[in-house]
């Protein structure tokens, strides 16, 4: 018996054994030269008495990474390859990401890369129009990038560090879940969002005579690693910005209404979520110059060590659309708690009553699993319990 078909059948054997006991663009306004200045200074300073700082991470040293970063510093980028971050694996979760290996300030910037080695996943002039879909999105890399020889030559430095198939790195989204598994979610605006996902993907493939497994990895590795950048009615960044708190927290968020294009950006995309309380954030400086970036800035002063850690779409996204999009259940988010204010429509559950299951059988549930391999079950059993813990905070 597949693991898969194990599982699901483990799901529905814990179900009724539960029912028979009975018992959830700040915009950085600053010139780029400055930026310059504030990353190459300031290191090390402004955490009292030198202590030897404490890694929880092991440096990736692959020879892909390695020529990713010296590819870069030859485009003038800045921060990959100047003490300031490196990529590391996280030594519990095995999970990689970017990770800071000096002290960093509050509001220093910490890397810069440049737009011109962004990959566009729709034609600026176009407004995304050209790329309405993820599914789009997805078979735009591929003709642009990833089968187009001559940019798939210049793009090699990045495109080989991307994950494949069958990578440790590729975290399935629920497109990838069987019907059976996704029937399990049970939660109605999700299910609707993937089999959507699902119909573009079909809709897409057939349409452009394009393998379908081939264009879902491609749509995947869009929907996890792209940035979202907003543009105004002259295809320009808008002189707009969004609004944070003193923790990175989206206070006002820019670009409501605007169109967006999709942007993969080496390196950046390395970075990984927190949903609460991230230590830096995505921004462009100088989007109306020629030499515009991308880049990461510290909302509070960040120690050696720690990992680099940004919220996705600027703390927008439910737990619904993380786990459609990014392929996982974040451990704490608040916009969960907004969703389910609205409770009409549906596309909501209305209450916990709704259920097939509580809150305390999926927790029981998801501890009966504990050494299994991680699958789709997990993160069913992990979005169900987030989306009911929601629920009951709100």
């Amino acid at each position: 018996m597949l693991l898969q078909e194990r599982l699901l059948l483990l799901f529905t054997i814990l179900i009724l054994l539960s029912w028979c006991y009975v018992d959830l663009v700040h915009g950085l306004a600053a010139k780029a030269q400055k930026n310059k200045k504030i990353l190459a200074s300031g290191a090390g300073k402004g955490f009292g008495a030198s202590t030897a700082p404490t890694f929880s991470h092991t440096p990736d040293t692959s020879p892909s990474i390695q020529t990713l970063t010296q590819f870069l510093t030859a485009q003038k980028a800045l921060g990959v390859q100047q003490g300031v971050v490196e990529v590391g694996v996280d030594n519990e979760t095995g999970r990689r990401g970017l990770f800071a290996v000096t002290n960093i300030k509050k509001g220093q910037v910490v890397c810069m890369i440049p737009s011109d080695v962004a990959l566009a996943l729709s034609d600026p002039a176009k407004m995304g129009d050209d790329a309405p879909t993820m599914a789009h999105g997805g078979l735009n890399y591929l003709k642009m990038y990833a089968n187009n020889p001559q940019a798939r030559e210049m793009w090699k430095p990045y495109l080989d560090t991307l994950p494949t198939r069958d990578s440790p790195q590729f975290d399935p989204t629920p497109d990838f879940f069987s019907d059976e598994e996704i029937e399990l979610l049970e939660f109605p605006r999700l299910i609707n969002l993937i089999r959507q996902r699902k119909t573009d993907l079909e809709t897409v493939s057939k349409e452009n005579r394009m393998d379908f497994d081939e264009l879902q990895f491609a749509t995947w590795l869009v929907s996890s690693r792209a940035f979202n950048i907003n543009l105004s009615d002259d295809g320009e960044q808008p002189d707009e910005e969004t609004q944070y708190d003193e923790r990175g927290q989206v206070i006002a968020k820019a670009g409501s209404g605007l169109k967006s294009i999709r942007v993969m950006v080496p390196f950046l995309d390395l970075v990984n979520c927190d949903c609460t309380s991230p230590n830096c954030r995505f921004s462009m400086i100088d989007p109306k110059k020629d030499e515009a970036f991308f880049a990461l800035e510290a909302n509070r002063p960040i120690p050696a060590g720690n990992e680099i850690k940004i919220n996705y779409r600027s703390g927008v996204y439910s737990s619904v659309e993380l786990l459609l999009n990014y392929g996982f259940v974040p451990e704490d988010n608040n916009v969960d708690s907004w969703l389910l204010t609205k409770k009409d429509g549906d596309d909501m559950i209305a209450n916990l009553d709704d259920w097939t299951t509580t809150l305390e059988e999926d927790r029981r549930m998801i501890k009966m699993m504990e050494g299994e391999p991680d699958g789709p079950l997990k993160k069913i059993l992990a979005f169900r319990t987030k989306m009911k813990e929601a629920y009951k905070t709100n």
